[in-house]
């Protein structure tokens, strides 16, 4: 993991690297009778709201100007240091001048010399001035009756709706349409009637359609070809993509999760969103934690890092992918893992053979004696051992992965552990890499023919997972 952790630091430094490239940005304030000595700049991004600059007040002119740098498409902001703010557009101009005053900065705001601009500033003073109508009927609402307040609000979200639809059938291409287009709600059609073989109407049938429905149209609203809508307040993109990965497709098959993958990665024919979006989903699910979401992680770095479609950040931290999911390939679910062969102490010991091993179930640990985690968790898999040997048919093949045996057989004669106890730091190949060791405890599930069926669990869901697979396993 702690090489995602430098992959995510120059995948932060890459993004913001927008902000590095050659050009310039030259943004003026005239704000009248301003009283505060600095006001910063800031933008957002993918659900943050970061400072971008910060500039000196000259008797009432702010100006934010630096010629080595051009700003992205998005929505920016000024602010003061008791979070007074005023939002404006980065779309198309990078030299933008406004004027406004300081009793009110957005109603009194005007811009010169931008069409674009200027449209953006209409749209805020309008949805201003909705906004306080709404504060307004809220603060009145216990001095009318429902019908009224009712009435009252219809006829609001009719003036609010029209405000949206409006600009977006005026300026289609404008980013405020894009933006506005986002929060809109998806419209879900009604889906014909599905009746089974009976002759009754087959519910099951429907909702699996309606969601597969869902599933694709989800960003039906959201223009993938245009990285701007990323650099916006978090309830216009972050917030929907965000509940898209992690609850809509929480429970998917992993080949359904790279299949839609796919899908959206085909619609951002801007390169920035592309980016974001093949490695944004590759880091999820190299994080996910959900058994089988390995395999989307494996298929992301070959569909796109070992291809070369993505080179947005250094080609160690690539390599470093590639590497990472050619061990994870050998890992999935449904694997054969390679005969492991320990001494059960020194080298001229005893040696036990995983495969020797004949039970329907081998459980295959990796522990260390000096890990907190395993000595809690060793002794309470040893009391299902016991109590389930029988029932599941299944043994377990112990790894201990450092070298303090004395300790080790201590420990397992105080617990009366006598399942399969062997010695790591011999071994007939590398099962520290083979496995991805880097943390212990780690438990693997295999059948009689050493494929896997389950790994990572702990021992809280032993007895789910066991029994999971004793009625036919995980449908991954």
């Amino acid at each position: 993991m702690n090489g995602f952790k430098s992959i995510s630091v120059i995948f932060i430094i890459m993004f913001t690297a927008v902000f590095n490239a050659l050009g310039q940005y030259d943004i003026s304030f005239d704000i009248k009778n301003l009283k505060d000595d600095t006001i910063l700049m800031g933008y957002y991004h993918m659900g943050a709201t970061l400072a971008l600059d910060t500039a000196v007040n000259n008797k009432g002119k702010i100006r934010f100007k630096n010629k080595n740098k051009t700003l992205d498409d998005g929505i920016y902001f000024i602010t003061n240091r008791k979070g007074k703010n005023c939002e404006f557009l980065i779309y198309k101009d990078q030299n933008l001048s406004f004027k406004t005053s300081d009793d009110n900065w957005v109603d009194n705001l005007e811009v010169k010399g931008s069409k674009n601009e200027a449209l953006y500033v209409e749209y805020l003073k309008q949805s201003n001035k909705l906004g306080e109508q709404y504060r307004e009927l809220l603060r009145g609402r216990d001095t009318v009756s429902k019908q009224e307040y009712d009435s009252q609000l219809k006829i609001f979200s009719v003036k609010n709706d029209s405000l949206h639809e409006d600009f977006i059938k005026k300026y289609p291409d404008h980013l405020l349409s894009k933006i506005l287009m986002c929060a809109k709600p998806l419209e879900i059609p009604d889906f014909p009637v599905i009746y089974a073989d009976d002759g009754s109407v087959d519910s099951l049938q429907m909702r699996k359609d309606g969601f597969c429905w869902y599933k694709k149209h989800y960003f039906d609203n959201v223009d993938f070809a245009y990285s701007g809508v990323m650099n916006t307040n978090k309830q216009v993109f972050a917030d929907n993509y965000n509940y898209y990965w992690d609850t809509v497709m929480m429970y998917e098959k992993a080949d359904s999760i790279l299949y839609y993958a796919d899908f959206l990665i085909s619609k951002a024919t801007d390169k920035k969103m592309a980016d974001f979006l093949i490695f944004d989903i590759t880091k999820r699910y190299l994080q996910d934690g959900i058994m089988g979401h390995d395999k989307v992680y494996v298929g992301m770095v070959d569909r796109y890092f070992k291809t070369g479609k993505y080179q947005a950040m250094a080609v160690s931290d690539i390599e470093r992918n590639i590497m990472r999911a050619d061990v994870w390939r050998n890992l999935l679910i449904g694997q054969q893992v390679p005969d492991l062969a320990c001494p059960q102490s020194d080298s001229v010991s005893a040696w036990h053979h995983l495969d020797e091993i004949k039970n329907k179930y081998k459980i295959l640990i990796f522990w260390s004696v000096d890990c907190s985690h395993c000595t809690k968790e060793i002794p309470q898999i040893a009391e299902f051992y016991k109590q389930y040997k029988k029932t599941y048919d299944l043994e377990v093949f112990a790894v201990h992965t450092d070298g303090k045996l004395q300790e080790r057989d201590e420990f397992l004669t105080k617990y009366g552990i006598d399942w399969i106890n062997v010695n790591g730091l011999f071994a007939n190949y590398d099962w520290r890499s083979y496995f991805d060791i880097d943390k212990t405890p780690v438990i693997y599930i295999l059948n009689a023919d050493d494929e896997i069926l389950a790994k990572n669990v702990s021992y809280g869901n032993l007895k789910q997972v066991m029994d999971i697979l004793e009625k036919g396993g995980f449908n991954l």
